[in-house]
């Protein structure tokens, strides 16, 4: 199934500046704050792409309540969240490409704010900020970008990846590897950053809203190194470092639960 304008209305446009795609699958209950966030922004001429993964649950309904605004949207069973996002970077004909999945939101004029950091700036392909973190009891906390690769290459995904905006052209020699269930957002990240860390450029402002769910909670120890050291392998680290970054997920795993669970249970009893 498709639909969108370039269904309806096929006749050729110039190329947008901005193209967004949300990747989503059986998000009915969060989709439509995501999709108000995208529509909202106060940037013109803004692409807007959605790629479902077959949902069975009403979602399909809330992305044809909003057909007419929407470029282009399809839906088709994938092979997981990273082949669906290249799926849809494929689709996109904007110069710059932004990833926000169906439980997050953009903060009000972060496309604008983005789009103004990278004028004059020819060597930056990724622009990144911070998010605000919601989290199930309805506290939130602003996560700062850690611009350390140090703790990227070692320990974890340290920078805000639904805050980030891509060039078009990098993606094309750079789509994520779909094989990976929870860090391909991590090994792309990783990989641009270890080809040239100053392509980055960090927006030290809240681009958008993150949605913290079970599955951060709940996410083991063993299948945390088994895909480090999968990602560590593929990007070509020596024994020593896949040793490194064994020992550095190790240590910091437990703190780095222990530090979710009082950001969400506890921090929030502090400001009451």
């Amino acid at each position: 199934m498709e639909g969108g304008l370039r269904v309806t209305h096929p006749a050729p446009v110039g190329t947008p500046p901005v193209s967004i795609v949300t990747v989503v699958y059986n998000g009915a209950a969060t989709l439509e704050r995501t999709i108000q966030s995208v529509l909202g922004q106060d940037f013109p001429g803004i692409e807007y792409i959605i790629v479902d993964g077959g949902s069975t649950d009403g979602t399909l309904d809330i992305i044809r309540k909003y057909g007419n605004r929407l470029a282009y949207w399809c839906s088709a069973k994938d092979k997981g969240i990273y082949d669906a996002m290249n799926k849809g970077i494929a689709l996109c004909t904007g110069e710059w490409v932004g990833l926000i999945n169906a439980d997050d939101a953009y903060a009000d004029g972060a496309v604008a704010k983005i789009m103004k950091a990278v004028q004059g700036h020819p060597e930056t392909n990724i622009v990144h900020g911070d998010i605000l973190v919601h989290y199930p009891n309805g506290a939130t906390k602003v996560k700062h970008a850690k611009r350390s690769g140090f703790l990227l290459k070692y320990w974890e995904m340290v920078l805000n990846h639904p805050s980030f905006f891509v060039r078009r052209g990098y993606y094309k020699g750079h789509p994520f590897d779909p094989s990976f269930r929870v860090s391909g957002d991590h090994h792309w990240t990783l990989r641009a950053w270890m080809e040239n860390p100053a392509q980055f450029r960090y927006l030290p402002e809240v681009l958008a809203h993150f949605t913290a769910g079970g599955a951060s909670m709940t996410n083991s120890l063993g299948r945390s190194l088994r895909e480090s050291d999968r990602m560590g392998a593929s990007l070509g680290f020596n024994w020593l470092e896949r040793w490194i970054a064994y020992g550095v997920r190790t240590a910091l795993f437990l703190p780095g639960m222990a530090k979710l669970w009082f950001n969400e249970r506890v921090a929030p009893l502090r400001h009451k």
